[in-house]
């Protein structure tokens, strides 16, 4: 996957990039790269692609950072969407000490400070404070780990499906991968942290801060589209998840044009 690379902060300690990464129309996985250095990558937008190391299999999502060691040798399969925007903090202490990626969820909080840090750089500042935050609370989340077969399917049904004003029921999941309704929700949260309905929550407000960061101006037309009764209901949601409101989002990401 070719990358376009924008240098946002160059301090002593470490580096953060804005990087785009292009796929050229295959969902083959790619040859093995070698990480150059250690790196940790935060999300910015929803597309997905698959992360092979050694014999486990993640899906990186709207919500997925990933922190390599120096060394790394992975593999990468795209998904539809051709294009995948990070932020990627290069020669920071690694969130963990071994040689695999640590994977973590972002919480929609941290997701927004992770929007709001690189629009700061962007516009200039020198204050790479919130990045450095950000790092270290990814030393204390929860690690992920290779999912069952039935929730990793689970899991990218709702990420493909996220942005989408009718998607599946939770009870049209679980008739998906062939599980019961109980059984996937309670194998669901045991092996994500999170429950169904939570995590297609976090995917329906990181969907929502993206179209923001795009200039996207309609909160009545993004709650539609999400599939929120009203902008007042995304508005509550997006407020008791992420501590600021969808006007206040919209003002700050929404601050400068898109890379």
């Amino acid at each position: 996957m070719p990358h376009e690379r924008t240098l946002l902060y160059a301090g002593r300690e470490f580096e953060v990039e804005h990087v785009r990464s292009h796929a050229h129309g295959s969902h083959e996985w790619s040859e093995p790269y070698v990480m150059a250095s250690q790196r940790i990558v935060f999300p910015i937008s929803r597309a997905m692609l698959d992360l092979r190391f050694g014999n486990g299999t993640w899906l990186v999502d709207g919500l997925t950072a990933v922190s390599f060691s120096d060394a790394a040798v992975y593999q990468l399969r795209p998904g539809e969407r051709a294009t995948r925007r990070s932020v990627v903090v290069s020669g920071h202490q690694r969130v963990s000490g071994d040689s695999e990626p640590a994977v973590c969820f972002l919480s929609p909080k941290s997701l927004y400070r992770v929007h709001a840090a690189q629009q700061q750089l962007r516009s200039g500042s020198d204050d790479a404070a919130c990045i450095a935050s950000l790092v270290g609370e990814l030393r204390s989340a929860r690690r992920l780990i290779p999912l069952t077969e039935p929730v990793a399917n689970a899991r990218r049904l709702l990420a493909e499906t996220a942005d989408r004003h009718a998607g599946p029921s939770l009870h049209e999941v679980a008739d998906a991968v062939s599980r019961s309704p109980f059984h996937m929700a309670r194998s669901f949260r045991k092996q994500t942290g999170l429950s169904l309905h939570q995590y297609r929550q976090h995917l329906r407000l990181a969907a929502a801060m993206e179209r923001l960061v795009d200039g996207d101006r309609d909160l009545a037309g993004i709650a539609h589209d999400l599939g929120y009764c009203s902008q007042s209901h995304l508005g509550a949601v997006f407020k008791q998840e992420v501590g600021v409101t969808l006007g206040e989002a919209r003002r700050m990401l929404g601050s400068s044009a898109r890379i």
